[in-house]
């Protein structure tokens, strides 16, 4: 290819400018990345034990209806107290739940569960466990099932104000088949269905909200 000497220096300059051109698209793209950057927030954060709301879900019948609960006495090692981060104030955290608290809105089944159930889950109905660890991915919490340390894994999101955690727990792979046995033989006619079988699922959803306040933002 021939090129024509008399518009090299053309060429060149052309060269130049475009090169000179790009460099600055560069610095200006990274220079507004930086400035557009959103500055995170330092707050107080804190919660309270009483605002913690704390739902489970069984299932009966072949067609799984839910029965739904909820605990009404938790508590936690950071109650009312402040922290510096979410993070600081999810992690370290351990907990007691006063299974006798727990209600259906049912009297009878309540009975059944707490004497059939949680009376073979834990020695004294207290559900003890801690934060294991919190990241932005889950939230992997430790639960002693009669004196033996089970993991449950739990989604979580922040909606509001609220913490929000989500977890299906397997009762067999928590360790609790004698309390799983003990319910389901004692509900055995109630758990039946349309079909005629009595059926308890294994499945338990555990739903827990944490409102917790944040303040003095800079």
């Amino acid at each position: 290819m021939k090129i024509n000497i008399k518009k090299l220096p053309v060429i060149l300059c052309s060269f130049i400018v475009i090169s000179c051109n790009t460099g600055q698209d560069k610095n200006i793209k990274t220079d507004d990345i930086k400035e557009l950057k959103p500055k995170a927030d330092k707050c107080i954060y804190s919660f309270s034990d009483s605002t913690i709301k704390l739902f489970w879900a069984g299932y009966k019948t072949t067609d799984k209806l839910k029965v739904l609960g909820s605990f009404q006495e938790i508590k936690t090692n950071h109650s009312d107290q402040k922290f510096s981060s979410i993070d600081e104030l999810v992690n370290g955290i351990t907990f007691s739940i006063n299974s006798k608290s727990s209600e259906s809105g049912d009297p009878i089944r309540d009975a059944n569960l707490r004497d059939y159930f949680f009376n073979y889950l834990t020695d004294n109905f207290q559900i003890n466990g801690n934060i294991l660890e919190y990241n932005n991915d889950f939230l992997l919490a430790n639960i002693d099932v009669l004196g033996v340390d089970r993991q449950v894994k739990f989604t979580h999101s922040i909606v509001n104000n609220v913490l929000k955690l989500r977890a299906l727990i397997s009762l067999d792979e928590m360790g609790a088949y004698k309390a799983y046995n003990s319910i389901s033989a004692k509900c055995y006619d109630l758990h039946k269905g349309a079909d005629g079988i009595s059926k308890t699922w294994d499945e338990v959803n555990v739903i827990l909200d944490v409102p917790f306040t944040k303040e003095d933002c800079k």
